[in-house]
């Protein structure tokens, strides 16, 4: 059996560490290494893991100061040993073959990545919501066809976590620090790196979502940014290097533009709302033309042509 490095980015997780931690150490594929990065936490994160560390050899701590979960995830694996590497974050949690499920798969068909479906639970309610993307049984894709899917987004999260990779996928790819979403700026690469992606239709990630975070908190400036910024070097480094996924990178960009749009509080960020606005005229003609985007999606182009304040209203109203 070959060893599989769990890494997880650690800061003030006190509320959910043990149940994550838990959920690594009763996995089914036993020879992994588990890799937890403290990031400085101000709670009573490092005590836990100090006292699970005494329970369980396989866990490794590496304590560092707070820099944020793209510097944590780098450090992770620069410390990582495994030919396999999967994340978890540390209030999420894995069903117990989480890990037999992606590597016996893996294996089977030969891939350099393992994607499995996920879970969404509401922290506060408890209640799940699943996707099944119309996919039942394991799916294989080339690397341009696992981009393609990414950027449409037909199955796959730009997050790090909810996959097992071949250790040499991370050659000469880092996470950029100082930014969210950094996830985006790197996912891609990851599959560019590989032969073949496998997509595992079932349920194995369990992914929390909280009150308190990033994705799910009003829109910073510095969020802003950061997707502005990712989302405009990937079109460039595709419409250079991989043409044939202009159209995919195209439709991303189009998307992301109109999530910010809508996000973003009326009156605030006026910087940035001329260069959203653009992005949202140059790419919707393409995207309205592109067979690839299903309906729905093009419907949501269709609507910014009544202009922002009915677009927000109209689907603020459909959300209800």
């Amino acid at each position: 059996m070959e060893k599989v490095s769990v890494l997880v980015p650690i800061y003030n997780a006190e509320k959910y560490i043990q149940r994550c931690l838990d959920s690594i150490i009763n996995q089914t594929y036993e020879n992994i290494e588990i890799i937890l990065i403290e990031d400085g936490s101000k709670d009573n994160s490092l005590k836990i893991i100090k006292e699970y560390k005494k329970k369980d050899k396989r866990i490794k701590i590496f304590p560092i100061e707070n820099n944020g979960v793209a510097d944590a995830r780098n450090k992770a694996v620069e410390n990582a040993t495994g030919e396999f590497l999967t994340f978890v974050d540390s209030d999420d949690f894995i069903e117990k073959d989480y890990i037999e499920t992606l590597y016996t798969n893996l294996k089977k068909y030969n891939a350099d990545i393992a994607v499995c479906n996920c879970i969404n639970i509401i922290e506060e309610t408890g209640e799940k919501s699943h996707k099944s993307f119309g996919i039942n049984t394991v799916k294989e894709y080339n690397k341009i066809e696992a981009v393609e899917s990414l950027f449409y987004y037909n199955f796959l999260r730009h997050s790090p976590w909810g996959k097992l990779y071949k250790k040499e996928v991370w050659n000469n790819i880092r996470f950029p620090l100082g930014k969210n979403y950094e996830d985006l700026a790197i996912l891609y690469k990851l599959f560019l790196n590989s032969n073949k992606v496998i997509y595992i239709p079932e349920e194995k990630y369990n992914y929390i979502i909280r009150q308190g975070s990033i994705v799910h908190n009003e829109i910073r400036k510095s969020d802003i940014e950061a997707i502005i910024e990712y989302s405009q070097k990937i079109l460039e480094d595709i419409t250079k290097n991989y043409p044939k996924l202009i159209p995919a990178a195209e439709y991303l960009i189009g998307y992301l533009s109109l999530s910010l749009w809508r996000k973003i509080p009326n009156g605030k960020y006026k910087e940035y709302d001329e260069i959203i606005k653009k992005n949202i005229k140059k790419y919707r003609h393409t995207v309205l033309k592109n067979d690839k985007v299903n309906r729905k999606q093009k419907a949501l182009f269709l609507l910014s042509y009544l202009g922002k304040p009915c677009y927000k209203f109209i689907i603020s109203t459909i959300k209800k």
